[in-house]
């Protein structure tokens, strides 16, 4: 079984954007811990940041353990008037900067309070950029626009500062430079930007390696060898896999086994079950121990797969169990997409072909269903970036305004400034209807894009299953039911719904084609209309059959009458025929 390349599959993704996307003085918690000393706050005092990040961390910590909300603030309120009595605003500065993320990402507070609370702490930050807290901030602000607002477009505008501000930055006076570089990486891997992702993480994997950020380190190479067995590069994908191997930090432990696991899955890709075998159940074992759900599922389902493809029928249905219990513990329903065809090929090889047919339609709907949410994902991006253009043309027009009606109140004493400024609204106005058209032609490709995306996604769901079905056929020897072997065969893919779903969708791509059609041939039957629409889409002759329901002999009929009725030469192929429609 392979992985289909076009659906991002990532093996072990506990550790990326959901899971990763944490509040700095958060991230190296449980590392700090066993690090820190309690805090001594008068160790802090004016010292530079990169030498005192482990207090400020330890300090956060202190407060964290405090549970009650009021007695936090009080301890606070202690700590920067310790602070002003020993005139370190630095140190007070840390402080509002803690109570700002606390309440922002763990108070539950209003959102309209925590985004003024994020931009002033950004401004305050900004006059006095101390301890680095401009870059902090930046950071914080776009986990709130992540997080919490789901406005990818914001975040990404956040991410764009942070990163300009990081190249003013001395990485060995900010310890912090490999997580914000991560978090920006992340991103762009969320939204399979694999180039971009990968320029991020190669940033932050370059930084020199110590106890402080070497979980962030391991994280970048680990998500590096994601991004190349994204982009079916094995030798890439496991160097870096390999470079968390070699690390001599022990804080990166649990990256060496989920790195030994993702290795384990390039094995697995590339057929070669017997490597893989051992690493991927290192990788489960240690999931377990750890209460890594997710990765347990993921180590799970390719075990299942590849024991059932040795024969090992027992073992295989051990880990389809494992598969579905740790699939539901970590609550990623996506992942059924994986699952549901190792349990189709399984019941097949059991010789219970209805449970397989039935899982074949799993397959395909949750295969769906993971496309269609991704796919909405990346429309809500388009669609807040043409907000975000729309909401600067408002806020531009605005401004016109207040200077059309402080002209106005001028008029009589400055004909010259009126002047200047009928000008510039005349150009406003030529601008304005400007990026009006721009986007609604930004609209309209955006519409085209969705639907050649789903007509794709459409297609593969019935190739996917036709590829399905033909190796269930396979696995039929001759001593099966031929009444059961009929009717797979005859098993229609593409039903009169889909038909009608598969139109619209064929229309929105290839304009006025069916239009066409119709017009220049309207004797043609509804079979010899989605004859010329699959040759369309280069379907092969078996192919058509398969998701028809019908032979392939039934195919090659259609285009002997469609030949008759026109009156075509027997050398020409059904491919000249729709080139000239």
């Amino acid at each position: 079984m392979g992985l289909n390349p076009c659906f991002p599959v990532l093996i072990c993704p506990v550790r990326h954007i959901s899971k990763s996307f944490s509040f700095t003085g958060l991230l190296v918690l449980c590392l700090l811990s066993s690090l820190a000393a309690p805090a001594q706050y008068d160790s802090l005092l004016h010292k530079p940041y990169g030498k005192k990040v482990l207090g400020i961390h330890a300090m956060y910590t202190d407060l964290i353990h405090i549970s009650d909300s009021v007695k936090r603030a009080e301890k606070a309120e202690e700590i920067k008037s310790f602070a002003r009595k020993h005139k370190d605003r630095p140190l007070e500065l840390n402080v509002d900067f803690f109570l700002v993320f606390w309440n922002t990402f763990y108070q539950l507070q209003p959102k309209d309070v925590s985004l003024a609370q994020l931009k002033k702490q950004l401004d305050q930050a900004t006059k006095e950029n101390t301890d680095f807290l401009r870059a902090r901030s930046l950071r914080a602000l776009a986990e709130f626009y992540w997080k919490i607002e789901k406005n990818y477009e914001l975040a990404f505008e956040q991410y764009l500062l942070l990163d300009k501000e990081l190249t003013t930055i001395d990485a060995d006076q900010y310890p912090e430079m490999a997580r914000d570089l991560m978090q920006i990486g992340e991103a762009y891997f969320y939204f399979q930007d694999y180039p971009l992702a990968k320029s991020y993480f190669k940033r932050a994997v370059a930084l020199p390696e110590n106890t402080f950020n070497t979980m962030v380190i391991n994280a970048a190479r680990n998500n590096l060898g994601l991004c190349y067995q994204q982009e079916s590069k094995p030798d890439s994908s496991d160097y870096y896999f390999g470079q968390v191997l070699k690390t001599t930090f022990p804080e990166a432990q649990v990256w060496k086994r989920i790195s030994t696991g993702n290795m384990g899955a390039n094995r697995y890709l590339s057929g070669q079950y017997d490597l893989a075998i051992p690493l991927l159940e290192t990788d489960f074992s240690g999931a377990v121990a750890e209460n890594d759900y997710g990765c347990a599922a993921g180590a799970s389902i390719l075990l299942a797969d590849i024991y059932r493809e040795k024969g090992k029928m027992n073992l295989a249905k051990t880990f389809i169990a494992h598969a579905r219990h740790y699939i539901q513990k970590a609550e990623q329903p996506d992942r059924l997409r994986l699952l549901y065809p190792v349990m189709s090929k399984w019941y097949a090889a059991a010789g219970d072909m209805e449970r397989s047919k039935q899982y074949v339609d799993s397959s395909i709907t949750a295969l769906n269903r993971y496309n269609e949410k991704f796919s909405a994902l990346k429309v809500l991006r388009a669609q807040q970036k043409v907000d975000r253009q729309n909401e600067e043309l408002h806020q531009a027009a605005i401004t016109l305004e207040r200077e059309r009606k402080a002209a106005e109140r001028n008029l009589l004493l400055l004909l010259v400034l009126l002047l200047c400024i009928a000008m510039a609204l005349t150009y406003f106005v030529q601008k304005k209807r400007q990026l009006a058209k721009d986007l609604k032609l930004q609209k309209a490709s955006q519409e085209l894009e969705a639907a050649r995306l789903n007509l794709k996604r459409f297609t593969e769901s019935i190739l996917e299953k036709n590829r399905l079905i033909e190796e269930l056929e396979k696995q039929l020897d001759k001593h099966t039911d031929p009444d059961l072997l009929l009717q797979l065969q005859q098993t229609t893919i593409l039903t009169e719904d889909d038909w009608l779903q598969f139109k619209s969708l064929f229309e929105q791509v290839h304009g006025g084609f069916l239009y066409r059609l119709r017009e220049k041939y309207p004797n043609f039957s509804p079979a010899e209309i989605r004859f010329i629409s699959l040759t369309k889409l280069n379907f092969s002759t078996k192919e058509m059959a398969t998701a028809l329901g019908v032979s392939s002999q039934s195919i090659r009929t259609n285009w002997y009458r469609i030949r008759k009725k026109l009156d075509l030469p027997e050398s020409m192929t059904v491919n000249e025929l729709v080139k000239t429609i």
